[in-house]
């Protein structure tokens, strides 16, 4: 198990409150864009999925960390989760028969949160790196490669990572993009080195890039074409670099994660895992055909 003693609070006001604390990770309407109303399918209680839930959880429901402000993956609006991420997530909640308890995080205090037992799942477009591997287990949601945006209607053009050589690249503090790239400086960039700078939230990252301070910013396609979209302001690259799986994650070795795989396996062969990113517009070759349940002993699931 897991699990040793670990104190669980529950109150209604539980967004609210973390919103107070949460300004600068996207609770507030200037950060994250605006999105249309999406609905969520209904999804019923899934009898064979709900047996592989441990006790613990269907009686103390599942704590769940969201990461704030990466639209459309999930985000904070007016004080509510959303994103096409969280209406899966609720969709895993309803199959497993088991009340799931949204709390709004920064990207960087998520994967503690996890291995120090304060969250038994995370919502937060977590790429599966080895090391990550190390402390938690992964179920996910989609496969996505990195790209690049810049300022709209500037003269970049990054068609391989050996252009971004030179320039200043914006990246979300903790995100798997800084360690790559961080790796891939000194080999493909020895001579012009990129100037790698880390941003507390994913807007202001993508702000330091519109505003002119910084000429690039790496992030996930999905998340970048969105914002692009939404804006109006970036331009984003068709190279995507090292594509690799993302979605949930857990503690290692929880007894959670092969329920939860279970669920979205069984979402994806009853149609909601794609009537929900069709829903959103992310469906892509990145949709899954297989649920897959990644550690370190499994990295590929």
């Amino acid at each position: 198990m897991i699990r040793t003693t670990v104190s669980r609070v529950r109150t209604s006001t539980v967004l609210l409150a973390a919103c107070a604390t949460f300004a600068v990770a996207g609770c507030s309407n200037e950060e994250t864009p605006s999105a249309e109303a999406h609905p969520t399918p209904d999804v019923s209680k899934g009898e064979e999925v709900a047996q592989l839930v441990p006790d613990e959880f269907r009686e103390a429901g599942v704590e769940v960390a969201v990461f704030g402000d990466w639209a459309p993956e999930e985000y904070v609006e007016n004080g509510e989760v959303k994103g096409w991420s969280v209406d899966l997530a609720k969709a895993i909640s309803a199959r497993m028969g088991v009340e799931f308890t949204y709390h709004p995080s920064s990207f960087d205090a998520i994967i503690p949160g996890l291995t120090n037992e304060r969250y038994d799942l995370a919502v937060a477009s977590l790429g599966v790196t080895p090391e990550r591997l190390k402390s938690l287990d992964f179920v996910p949601l989609q496969k996505e490669g990195t790209a690049f945006g810049w300022k709209a209607g500037t003269d970049q053009d990054i068609t391989e990572l050996a252009d971004a050589c030179g320039k200043s690249v914006a990246v979300l503090t903790g995100a798997w993009e800084y360690e790559y790239l961080t790796e891939a400086n000194p080999k493909e960039c020895s001579d012009s080195p990129m100037d790698i700078q880390q941003f507390k939230d994913q807007p202001s990252a993508e702000l330091a890039v519109t505003s002119g301070r910084v000429e690039l910013v790496a992030a996930g396609s999905g998340k970048l074409r969105y914002a692009a979209s939404q804006t109006g302001q970036l331009d984003v690259s068709d190279l995507l670099i090292n594509a690799v799986y993302n979605g949930l994650g857990v503690p290692q070795g929880s007894e959670l994660g092969p329920a939860v795989e279970a669920a979205l396996q069984s979402l994806i062969d009853d149609g909601t895992y794609l009537e929900i990113r069709e829903e959103w517009g992310v469906s892509s070759p990145g949709d899954l055909n297989e649920a897959v349940l990644i550690t370190e002993d499994n990295p590929t699931g």
